[in-house]
């Protein structure tokens, strides 16, 4: 009986399971159909080596598949912000989004948007991040007739 209420709950309150999680150390993923969720650790000083082994994941998991890259700033963290400028080279990234809990993380967001050339967008809460997420996945389907 327990079983069936823990699915009947998964099943109302939760639209979508990761398909995978992965742990690289630096950083916890969340893998969805359209989008990954990102967490780095705390104390992470994020630069190129790293953003190659993020891309590694997208390419092994996704093949091209268009997705949205959405990070929570939960911790304590830095990003070197020209991993951004080429970051927008990874033609299955359509966009970022950033999930910022403090008014520091959302100013930090801002500044590194400058940095990126294709869609990025801070936001509050993470619902808001996949509703953005999920439209550009769409926008991007109609355009190429999918």
């Amino acid at each position: 009986m327990e079983i069936s209420l823990v699915i009947i709950y998964v099943l109302l309150f939760m639209s979508e399971l990761p398909f995978k999680i992965i742990d690289l150390g630096f950083i916890h993923l969340e893998l969805y159909k359209n989008y990954v969720i990102s967490t780095i650790q705390e104390g992470v000083a994020f630069d190129f080596p790293h953003l190659t082994e993020f891309f590694e994941v997208l390419e092994e998991n996704y093949s091209g598949q268009p997705i949205v890259s959405i990070a929570k700033r939960i911790h304590d963290y830095t990003v070197n912000p020209t991993c951004y400028l080429i970051a927008h080279t990874n033609l299955n990234l359509l966009g970022i989004a950033v999930v910022c809990v403090s008014k520091s993380a959302y100013e930090t967001a801002l500044f590194e948007k400058k940095f990126y050339k294709n869609s990025y967008e801070p936001f509050h809460t993470l619902d808001e991040a996949i509703d953005w997420s999920n439209k550009l996945i769409e926008t991007y389907n109609k355009k190429a007739g999918l």
